[in-house]
């Protein structure tokens, strides 16, 4: 059974045959410990198998073990990476690793095996775990007295990931990137100054800093990123609204993230899309319930 796991190309067959196996309780654990073999890959050929294990392991069920999934990803530098990582996106200690091009495949930069397998490409797993829908982001600048509502922020993106139930909403539809803009008006750095308005007309008259006139939401366009359907959203906070309360602040994300929310519900009827939008917003206001 295990030669047939990493020899068949497609989810959709590898589906099919490990639906046929008689005894899934007996593949799970012939999986574990194929699992705990190459969970420490030192080369290629390792890391592939360990794709296609955990790919195995998604469709069989992982049972009493956290499920895991083996992604490998090109960066923005031309590098490759690869690593485990839970459904809250947490990568599991050890199993970061980048990869450098030795002839016709690739070598892990750590050195412990410079062999060139003649495998021309790092696999990454097809079938990957459901996770948390509401993707938080924030620009590395912010005014200062923003700092209590950017730690509220790290705080409420750990709440979702762990608290929203994604494999209840559909798979039409991935996620939705949520980030966040401050203005910062007291960087250290003159060159760095700048505030957000909302509109030409709250600038105050004769406003001699720099500024940008953006939206308080901004919408992108459903579009696909490596093969997932997402849609963004920008919220421009301007300095005043940096200045409030951290429980006015929070308040009013809040109300910004269920109109989010509706918007998205919109787009998605209008692609004909199933996707229960109903659902994810009961499970995101009881997140910020308890946010």
């Amino acid at each position: 059974m295990l030669d047939d796991i990493y020899s068949i190309e497609t989810i959709e067959q590898l589906t099919v045959r490990i639906q046929e196996e008689p005894s899934p309780d007996a593949l799970r654990q012939a999986l574990f410990a194929e699992y705990d073999r190459y969970a420490d890959y030192a080369n290629i050929q390792e890391w592939n198998k360990l794709v296609r294990v955990c790919e195995a392991l998604h469709i069989v069920g992982w049972k009493e073990r956290e499920p895991v999934e083996a992604i490998a990803e090109k960066w923005i530098n031309g590098s490759y990476y690869s690593s485990l990582r839970t459904r809250t996106f947490h990568t599991i200690e050890g199993t970061a690793k980048g990869w450098s091009k030795r002839g016709d495949s690739f070598v892990i930069d750590d050195g412990r095996d410079p062999t060139d397998y003649g495998i021309s490409s790092l696999a990454t797993q097809r079938n990957s775990l459901p996770k948390n829908p509401v993707r938080l982001v924030r620009s590395g600048n912010y005014q200062q007295s923003v700092q209590p509502f950017v730690d509220c922020l790290r705080e409420l993106r750990e709440r979702l990931d762990r608290d929203m139930r994604q494999e209840r909403y559909g798979s039409d539809f991935d996620y939705f990137a949520v980030q966040c803009w401050f203005s910062h008006h007291d960087d250290p750095s003159p060159t760095m100054r700048y505030e957000y308005f909302h509109t030409e007309e709250d600038v105050p008259p004769h406003f001699a800093e720099s500024y940008y006139i953006r939206p308080r939401l901004q919408t992108s366009k459903l579009a696909k990123r490596n093969g997932q359907l997402k849609i963004e959203f920008t919220r421009h906070f301007t300095r005043h609204e940096g200045e409030l309360a951290v429980e006015t602040l929070k308040e009013l994300f809040k109300q910004d993230l269920l109109e989010m929310v509706a918007i998205l519900e919109e787009k998605l009827k209008k692609k004909k899309l199933s996707y229960r939008t109903d659902l994810l917003r009961q499970d995101l206001e009881a997140v910020l319930a308890q946010w």
